[in-house]
């Protein structure tokens, strides 16, 4: 089971990285419908292909779940407090960032 969970991740980042963040986001979907719903992992990488395809809000969400699963996931706390920065959430993107630098340790 742990290799189909692997190739599922690694199938759908490098869709993503080619630039085919919809077919990622559909390898995402059936992870988490089949086999780990409870795991932040599909879900963070859900969150960066819906930021690739312009849906910040979606992002947010996804970021915040994957946050809600594994609260010490720092990767999820940067990129939540980099979106809330871009959109004028200044004391949003404050709390994550501080967030991040925590988990980091600095």
């Amino acid at each position: 089971m742990r290799n189909h969970l692997i190739g599922y991740t690694n199938l759908g980042v490098l869709l993503c990285e080619e630039g085919r963040c919809e077919e990622a986001l559909a390898v995402f979907d059936r992870f988490l419908e089949f086999f780990s719903p409870d795991d932040c992992q599909p879900h963070f990488n859900r969150a960066v292909a819906l930021e690739e395809l312009d849906c910040a809000e979606d992002a947010l969400n996804g970021y915040r779940k994957c946050l809600a699963i594994e609260p010490d996931y720092a990767d999820a706390h940067y990129n939540l407090a980099r979106l809330k920065e871009l959109r004028g959430d200044k004391q949003g993107a404050l709390r994550h960032y501080n967030g991040y630098r925590r988990i980091q340790g600095f």
